[in-house]
């Protein structure tokens, strides 16, 4: 098949070239650089030169494409609204109608998690779970927004929305991020990191995106995970093993921090400060809104099964 892909310089993107690349498929990505060229050249796939905000300077070059996988996204959670909705919202309506102009035949949308994070824990839910009115980021509120031009976009193109949790693996910067924050004391647990989350190793997600390439219906949304739920201490305390560094012993309750982080977003966004606040409704949600999501759908649909369990990922990156 022929394949398109966005974002194939970033983790993600990466990974799922190279996958694309030896099912034996022909890949096609888009670089904003000649840095990200080089990348993709090396993982053996052609480059399109341009970026999402150009997209009628070159959309004629998606003629042929029978795929586009839409995996570009800004890997920053803070910052002015305008540039999250610029970036993942019309970035994503844009490249939509050129794909259907273009006479593409799937479109797969990679999602988010957070289009479901507000204040409510999200426990045992599926896909037919209602989006909160305002998710507690503008990631997730231009995420969601995304996600709304496609289900609502008229076409005759198959177009599929995998809803990813928070991906992980070799190459992934959370462990050198934690190191950091515990070096310079910054970080603490919150409920003594009791809290479930969900992840999803980034080969799993390659694997239902390679499925997605075949199978799936149209206009579905499938969230995807490693379908083992973990606390985040547990999960925390193995990334401070790969770093090699003691998880401290702060701990604050929800109920003081969550509150504290709505107070500091304010204060940063009426003073329009620049810089990124040390506490976010979003941060915190990472680690202390409980999410355990029943993925039976993707399963069912995309016959997805995890390829990488914790254990062999956590291994990976230990071994460097």
């Amino acid at each position: 098949m022929n394949i398109f892909v966005t974002g194939g310089s970033g983790f993600l993107g990466k990974r799922l070239i190279k996958r694309l690349v030896s099912d034996h498929n022909n890949v096609t990505a888009l670089a904003r650089s000649n840095s990200a060229q080089k990348t993709i050249e090396q993982l053996g796939a052609k480059v399109i030169k341009g970026n999402l905000d150009n997209i009628n300077e070159w959309e004629a070059l998606l003629l042929g494409q029978d795929i586009v996988i839409h995996c570009a996204a800004p890997v920053e959670f803070w910052g002015p609204w305008e540039k999250f909705y610029r970036e993942i919202t019309l970035a994503t309506k844009n490249l939509l109608i050129s794909a259907s102009k273009m006479n593409v035949k799937k479109f797969i949308y990679i999602s988010s998690e957070s289009v479901l994070q507000d204040v409510s824990p999200l426990i045992d839910i599926d896909e037919t779970y209602p989006y909160p009115a305002e998710p507690n980021s503008y990631y997730g509120k231009a995420k969601k927004l995304a996600e709304a031009e496609i289900l609502n976009f008229s076409t005759d193109m198959t177009c599929i929305i995998l809803r990813p949790t928070y991906i992980w693996g070799k190459g992934d910067k959370t462990p050198q991020t934690l190191a950091e924050k515990v070096k310079s004391g910054q970080f603490l647990w919150i409920d003594n990191g009791e809290c479930v989350i969900e992840t999803v190793h980034v080969d799993n997600l390659v694997e239902a995106i390679s499925l997605a390439c075949v199978k799936g219906e149209n206009k579905e949304i499938y969230i995807v995970t490693d379908d083992e739920p973990i606390t985040v201490k547990d999960y925390f305390t193995k990334l401070f093993k790969i770093s090699g560094i003691n998880p401290p012993n702060t701990n604050l309750p929800s109920f003081i921090v969550n509150p504290l982080a709505s107070i500091v977003e304010a204060i940063w966004k009426l003073f329009n400060i620049k810089t990124v606040p040390p506490l976010s409704r979003f941060e915190i949600s990472f680690v202390a809104m409980p999410r355990k999501y029943n993925i039976s759908k993707v399963k069912r649909e995309l016959g997805y099964k995890p390829i990488v369990t914790k254990e062999m990922g956590l291994q990976e990156m230990m071994n460097g």
